[in-house]
């Protein structure tokens, strides 16, 4: 209602616009509405009596029905049309906060390498003499001052 009220007095509107600026901006104003005026009248008439011929793609029948009642291939061809045939994110969502983990035994776990993982903690001779060696003194020291800083911003966030 108040979109036809401002309608019914919007060229009066116009009217005393125009009365208030000078000539020239009045007659621009008046030949550029009559210009776009009779342009979208030429439009309109010339598509009446000429109307296209539009060629709809052959997935269009498919629009009308659900993903459920889609053939595979009719999904298909959709999906490379660029329409949305499967679930939408939040069905996703929500079928997804209805799953849970399954506990499952490790594939191998009954293998070789998954006992030396869990079992003993020797050390094989081979790498004895290298583990024994231990860390350089300049790496030693580096990393004492790692351990440090890492305390002290620990401490510093907590007291945050």
């Amino acid at each position: 209602k108040t979109t036809q009220t401002v309608l019914k007095f919007l060229p009066l509107m116009i009217g005393f616009f125009s009365l208030q600026v000078p000539a020239g901006l009045t007659i621009y104003w008046f030949t550029s509405n009559l210009f776009t005026v009779s342009q979208s009248l030429a439009i309109r008439a010339y598509y009446k009596s000429n109307p296209p011929e539009i060629e709809l793609p052959d997935y269009w029948s498919a629009l009308d029905k659900n993903a459920e009642e889609m053939t595979p291939d009719e999904k298909r061809e959709a999906a490379l049309m660029g329409l949305s045939t499967g679930q939408s994110f939040d069905q996703l969502m929500d079928e997804a906060k209805f799953h849970y983990v399954v506990k499952r035994e490790p594939l191998r776990a009954d293998s070789e390498a998954w006992a030396r993982v869990n079992g003993s903690k020797e050390i094989p001779e081979e790498l004895k003499p290298w583990v024994s060696a231990g860390p350089k003194p300049e790496v030693a020291e580096a990393e004492t001052k790692v351990e440090e800083a890492e305390t002290k911003s620990e401490t510093a966030s907590v007291t945050a």
